[in-house]
C-alpha cells in the first residue's frame, strides 16, 4: 500500500523543521500546565486538536473561562485554513481510500502541506500519500513527545527563555522553500499585509482572509503573467 521510499523522503523532507516544531510543542505543553489541565487531559486535546495555533488559543480561551461554544469556534475559525490546503492537495490524492484520506487529513500540518505541495510539482511520479504520511507522521511524533516534555518540565522553563521564537521560524524555514516566482511572492506580499492589517479582528478571521486574498492575488497575477509571455 504505502512506498517504503518515498516515506523516508517523506521524513527526509521535514527533518529540518524539527528544530522550530520542538520549542512550539514544548510552549503548547507548559501553557496545558499553566492552564491547570492534567497530562491526561492535555495529551489528550494535542492529539485530538493536533493544531499548534488552535490549541494555544483554546488554552488562553479555558484559562479565561470561556463559553464552550466559543472556544469550539475559535479553533474551527483557525483551521479554517486546513480546508483551503485540503483543496489545493486533493487533486494528487485521487483514488486511495476515504479512511487513508482522512488519516491523511488529520495528520497534515503547514509544514507537511507546504513541503509536499512543492515536492509534488517538482516530482509529479512521486507517491504522494506515502511521501505526505511520511512528512506528517515523522511530525506527529515530534509534536506529541515534546508537548508532554513542555507539561512536566511547565514550571521549570521561564518565560524569559523565549522559546517561542521557534513558532515564526518554522514558517519562514517553509515560506521560502515553497516561493516560486513573482505569483509566490505577490501572494506572501499579499497575505502578509492583510494579516497584519486584520491582526485584532475577531475570532482570528484576519488569518483565513489573509490566506483567501493571498491565494487570489497569487492566482490573478498568474494568469495575466501567462498571458504577457503568451
Amino acid at each position: 500500500m504505502f512506498n517504503k521510499e518515498s516515506i523516508i523522503r517523506g521524513v527526509r523532507s521535514v527533518a529540518p523543521l524539527i528544530l522550530g516544531i520542538i520549542p512550539f510543542a514544548m510552549i503548547s505543553g507548559i501553557t496545558a500546565a499553566n492552564t491547570g489541565l492534567s497530562l491526561g487531559m492535555a495529551l489528550l486535546m494535542s492529539i485530538g486538536i493536533f493544531a499548534g495555533a488552535s490549541q494555544l488559543a483554546v488554552l488562553q480561551l479555558v484559562s479565561d473561562n470561556a463559553h464552550m461554544l466559543v472556544i469550539i469556534y475559535t479553533a474551527l475559525i483557525i483551521n479554517l485554513r486546513m480546508m483551503i490546503y485540503s483543496l489545493s492537495i486533493a487533486p494528487h490524492l485521487q483514488g486511495i481510500k476515504t479512511s487513508l484520506k482522512a488519516l491523511l487529513a488529520y495528520s497534515m500540518t503547514d509544514q507537511s502541506y507546504a513541503i509536499s505541495t512543492v515536492h509534488f510539482l517538482n516530482n509529479p511520479e512521486e507517491d504522494t500519500k506515502s511521501f505526505l504520511l511520511g512528512a506528517s507522521s515523522t511530525l506527529w511524533i515530534v509534536w506529541q513527545v515534546n508537548t508532554i516534555i513542555g507539561y512536566l518540565m511547565g514550571s521549570i522553563i521561564p518565560p524569559e527563555l523565549g522559546l517561542d521564537f521557534g513558532i515564526p521560524l518554522t514558517f519562514i524555514a517553509i515560506l521560502f522553500k515553497g516561493v516560486v516566482g513573482w505569483p509566490g511572492i505577490i501572494a506572501i506580499i499579499t497575505s502578509g499585509v492583510i494579516a497584519v492589517a486584520g491582526a485584532n479582528l475577531p475570532m482570528n478571521i484576519g488569518l483565513v482572509l489573509a490566506a483567501i486574498i493571498g491565494i487570489a492575488a497569487g492566482s490573478i497575477s498568474e494568469i495575466y503573467l501567462s498571458r504577457g509571455r503568451g
